[in-house]
C-alpha cells in the first residue's frame, strides 16, 4: 500500500457502528478494530495488547521518538539520557524494532533513527491526533506536526526564527521563553496552572552573562520544543532542580554527539558581550 506522508495512518479504514460500539474496519482485509490505535499496534505492528488495550506509555514513547526524529538531526545519546533514561539495551532494542517495522531508516552507523518513513511520518500524525483525553494535553507542546518539521529552524536570522517561534508558544501549556529579570538576561519556564482559571506561572528560570549566551542556550532549546512538554512536567513553582539536572543531561550528551559531527548550533564564545 503506498502511504502519505501528509495523512494520517489508516485515514483508509472506515467507521461501522454496531450494537457494542462503532468499529474502524479495513475493507482490503475485512479486520474490525475499536480503534485506529489498535489497528496500528495490533494489526500492523502485530504487538499484543495490555488489558485490552494498547500499551498507551509505549505508544508514547514511539510518538516521542517519532517526534525527535522529525525534529533534529538523530541525537543517539540525547534521546538515551532523555526519553530512554540512561537504559542503552533498551533504547537500541526500541530503535531497532522501529526500523524493522518500516516506519523508521537506522542511522548510518548503526546507532539510532536516521530518519522516517513516509509510513513513519504517516504514523507521526495519527498518534498526535488521536492521543487519549488524559494524554491529550501532553501533546508535544501544542506544536502542529507542521510546527515540528519548520518552527524555529531554517535558514532565516535566528532572531528571526526564535521571535516567530516565541509568538506561537505562548499560547502552549507549557514553553520557554526570553525575558529580563532585574536586568539580567533571563530564561524561564511559563506553564499552565491547574486551577480554576488556567493561566501561565513561572515555575523554572535561568539567568545568564550576556544577551548571546542567553539567546544560544535558547536556540537549543527550540530545536528540542517536541520536549517541552515532558520537561515541563518535571517542573513546578515549589522544585525545579530535576529540570535543571534533566537538561543537563541532555546538553552533556548534545556536546559529546557535537564532538563527533559538525556544529549544529552556533554556541556563543564565553568572552562575548551583548
Amino acid at each position: 500500500m503506498d502511504i502519505d506522508p501528509e495523512l494520517p495512518w489508516g485515514n483508509w479504514h472506515r467507521i461501522e457502528g454496531r450494537s457494542s460500539g462503532s468499529v474502524y474496519v479495513d475493507d482490503a482485509t475485512g479486520e474490525t478494530w475499536p480503534s485506529l490505535r489498535s489497528a496500528l499496534w495490533c494489526g500492523r505492528l502485530g504487538m499484543p495488547t495490555q488489558n485490552g488495550e494498547p500499551p498507551a506509555e509505549l505508544l508514547e514513547l514511539v510518538h516521542a521518538v517519532l517526534a525527535a526524529t522529525a525534529r533534529r538531526e538523530p541525537g543517539y545519546r540525547q534521546q538515551l539520557a532523555d526519553l530512554f533514561e540512561g537504559n542503552r539495551l533498551f533504547q537500541r532494542m526500541f530503535h531497532l524494532w522501529l526500523a524493522s517495522t518500516g516506519l523508521a531508516v537506522p542511522a548510518r552507523n548503526g546507532e539510532g533513527v536516521g530518519g522516517l518513513t513516509p509510513e513513519g511520518w504517516s504514523v507521526l500524525h495519527m498518534l498526535a491526533a488521536t492521543r487519549p483525553y488524559d494524554v491529550r494535553r501532553n501533546r508535544p507542546c501544542a506544536a502542529t506536526i507542521a510546527m515540528l518539521r519548520e518552527l524555529g529552524l531554517g535558514p532565516q536570522d535566528r532572531e528571526a526564527r526564535l521571535e516567530r517561534l516565541e509568538q506561537e508558544a505562548r499560547r502552549w501549556d507549557a514553553a520557554f521563553l526570553r525575558c529580563d529579570e532585574a536586568g539580567r538576561p533571563t530564561i524561564v519556564l511559563a506553564k499552565r496552572s491547574d486551577g480554576p482559571v488556567p493561566v501561565l506561572q513561572t515555575v523554572w528560570t535561568l539567568g545568564f552573562s550576556t544577551r548571546n549566551q542567553r539567546d544560544g542556550f535558547y536556540d537549543w532549546l527550540c530545536r528540542h520544543l517536541d520536549r517541552w512538554q515532558a520537561w515541563g512536567d518535571l517542573a513546578s513553582q515549589y522544585d525545579s532542580t530535576k529540570l535543571t539536572h534533566k537538561l543537563l543531561a541532555v546538553m552533556t550528551e548534545w556536546i559529546a554527539e557535537r564532538d563527533h559531527q559538525a556544529p549544529f548550533v552556533t554556541w556563543p564564545r564565553l568572552n562575548e558581550t551583548s
